[in-house]
């Protein structure tokens, strides 16, 4: 999908925030465009960065389309790679269906990008993958994908709790997710449940669905498991899968066993009327969560 507006204006939020303070090397999925007709928000994003204000040609480029993430990363400062079996860009050609990180780009990256690409690609395990593998611990990880609609842009829309899902098993620190409610407008909403009531929907709906996530570990990559389904899942199965926890890998059944042994510990340690208050509460939760069906036996 590109880097437009919204992006753009997220990025020099990120850059206030503190988060590109010791990021040199950009990694995307996919030869991005650049698409920004605001060409305040494009000076506004230079002189966050402290940057020189951009030529008038390059903010032509970038309101026609004709900008690239490699001229708007390396007038950042940044050094700048892509993946792609399109050659422009000079970019790395992997077929992200099929494809490993290459041995010698694996861990190098502060910060990689997903705009757009992974609902391109069949096999999401290795996309996702793939992402992980080119991320250095304490890097960070932007996805900006297709939420509601987006009709027939791609194989794939995203939900939050996938990112959470990720987050969860690969120990990753989620830094944000949130809305954009379209991809021409410089803002984005954080995620609660409750937007749904607010955001139309038609044929000609493009939300975009925004999650930055920090990878703190030099691990595997960890598929998740959603979590709605774990209370109703075996020990044997969910054995089968991994999960960063500490920094260390146990399989999800133990790192399940450990929390609900912490959980039952701190509660122990509760003097009595908190023990019955926090018991209150968990019982209250329950009776008005929503419903949710059961696994068929």
């Amino acid at each position: 999908m590109g880097l437009g507006p919204p992006v753009l204006a997220l990025y020099r939020q990120l850059k206030a925030a503190g988060v590109f303070d010791d990021i040199t090397d950009v990694m995307e999925l996919g030869a991005q465009n650049v698409w920004c007709p605001q060409s305040e928000l494009v000076k506004s994003l230079f002189k966050a960065f402290g940057k020189p204000e951009p030529s008038a040609e390059m903010l032509t480029r970038f309101a026609n389309w004709k900008g690239s993430g490699l001229e708007l990363y390396t007038a950042l400062g940044f050094n700048y790679r892509c993946v792609d079996l399109d050659p422009q860009f000079n970019s790395i050609p992997l077929d992200l269906n099929f494809d490993p990180c290459p041995p010698e780009h694996a861990g190098k990256y502060g910060f990689v990008t997903n705009h757009g690409t992974s609902e391109h690609i069949l096999n999401q395990y290795n996309v996702f993958k793939v992402m992980h593998d080119f991320t250095k611990p304490d890097g960070y990880m932007l996805h900006a994908v297709p939420f509601t609609v987006h009709l027939e842009h791609g194989y794939f829309n995203y939900q939050p709790n996938f990112f959470e899902s990720l987050a969860k098993y690969n120990a990753y620190e989620v830094y944000g997710i949130w809305v954009g409610p379209d991809w021409q407008l410089a803002s984005f909403i954080p995620w609660q449940p409750t937007l749904l009531d607010y955001l139309v929907l038609n044929a000609k709906t493009t939300h975009l669905l925004v999650a930055l996530l920090q990878k703190k570990y030099d691990k595997p990559f960890c598929v998740p498991f959603q979590g709605v389904y774990e209370p109703m899942t075996s020990d044997r199965h969910l054995a089968r899968y991994a999960m960063v926890v500490d920094g260390e890998i146990f399989d999800a059944a133990r790192a399940r066993q450990q929390v609900t042994a912490a959980r039952n510990a701190r509660l122990a340690e509760l003097p009595g009327r908190d023990l019955l208050t926090e018991l209150r509460r968990r019982i209250s939760r329950r009776l008005t969560a929503p419903w949710r069906p059961q696994s068929s036996r």
